[in-house]
């Protein structure tokens, strides 16, 4: 069996490249020839990247996106190119695997990715198609009220149909008759070490520090940043929209890669995010950390917290986390669960693809 992988690789984005990284990881590890299917919306435009994704963001630098396609290159296999939707009903797997994060994003449901996202390439080819913690992202009523008919209809291409935000469960389940499973992140189904593969080049001589990631200018962000610093004497790496808000800045890693960006995380003593993914890899580094939500996409890392044990570390964008980022975390019992939810994700990813 040959399983082709479908996400959203193709972003410069790190929780979107380790994700791809993830799921071949796992497929390599129970044995499973596979690929990740290096499927583009559109061609890259001058600033080598897709045009949609900086139409109200600045462009990612070069040096970043020389960092991102160098992960690419060294860390996964990637099949032929293919451009928007042309050519992809030559694609030959007997198994897709449609993961993670918010492929089922309510911004993208009319467009090409909708066409990859929900199978309907395939949909009348004799191959397992199945969704591994597939997203909408979204809690909005309007969204999901928008989404219930097309969903509906997309969901009879799926054999099999995982989930990973657990309020989402109830609301793919209404729409379809097969089992929808809450499934966890790819990502957290990895162990720690299974990524240390991507940190061989390390060269951490950043001593002690704070890790701040933030995509957002989130209020409370900042100010925790600040009287952490203060608090700690800790200067700050920081990846955030607006650096003369930070005290204590030691340096600036906008340019960094997925590899650059984990072995900030892998090093700093606390970590300060509204990242999803970044979130995950201080959970799976047992990092003390606050995760802060930005307007509208607060159901990832609720429900990813609260599933955990972990709901005090979710603040809402206005919120000062200084106290919260102190208080210990028994890591232990966040594990325990953890591995609970690996295991029954497993039991999912063997049905689908040994059935």
């Amino acid at each position: 069996m040959k399983v082709g992988i479908l996400n959203v690789q193709w972003l410069n984005n790190m929780g979107s490249v380790l994700l791809a990284f993830a799921v071949q990881k796992k497929l390599d590890q129970m044995g499973i020839e596979n690929e990740v299917i290096n499927f583009m919306t559109q061609k890259l435009d001058e600033c080598g990247e897709i045009p949609s994704v900086h139409k109200e963001e600045k462009a990612s630098s070069f040096k970043k996106i020389e960092n991102f396609n160098k992960f690419r290159k060294n860390h996964l296999r990637l099949s032929r190119e293919y451009v928007g939707i042309s050519e992809v009903d030559g694609m030959d797997y007997d198994a897709y695997i449609l993961g993670s994060d918010t492929v089922w994003t309510p911004l993208r449901v009319h467009d090409n990715e909708a066409y990859m996202f929900y199978f309907e390439f395939c949909k009348d080819k004799p191959v397992k198609k199945i969704s591994w913690a597939a997203s909408i992202g979204s809690e909005s009523k309007k969204d999901l009220g928008m989404m219930e008919p097309i969903l509906k209809e997309r969901l009879m291409n799926f054999d099999y149909i995982s989930v990973r935000e657990r309020e989402t469960v109830d609301f793919v389940q209404s729409l379809t008759d097969k089992d929808v499973i809450h499934a966890i992140d790819p990502v957290l189904m990895l162990d720690k070490k299974d990524y240390d593969e991507l940190l061989e080049n390390s060269e951490n001589n950043f001593g002690n520090y704070i890790y701040a990631y933030l995509f957002d200018n989130v209020e409370g962000g900042y100010e925790t940043i600040n009287k952490l610093s203060s608090h700690t004497n800790l200067p700050v790496i920081s990846n955030v929209k607006d650096l003369k808000r930070i005290d204590n800045l030691l340096f600036d890693s906008e340019d960094d890669g997925p590899c650059e960006m984990l072995e900030k995380i892998v090093s700093a003593d606390f970590v300060i995010t509204d990242s999803f993914h970044v979130m995950i890899y201080a959970i799976l580094c047992k990092k003390p950390f606050v995760a802060y939500s930005r307007m509208g996409s607060g159901i990832r890392l609720r429900n990813m917290l609260e599933d955990l044990d972990l709901s005090s570390k979710f603040l809402l964008y206005d919120e000062d986390g200084f106290e919260e980022i102190l208080k210990p975390i028994d890591y232990e019992h966040v594990f325990e669960i953890i591995n609970q939810w690996r295991d029954s994700t497993m039991e999912f990813l063997k049905d689908a693809l040994n059935d």
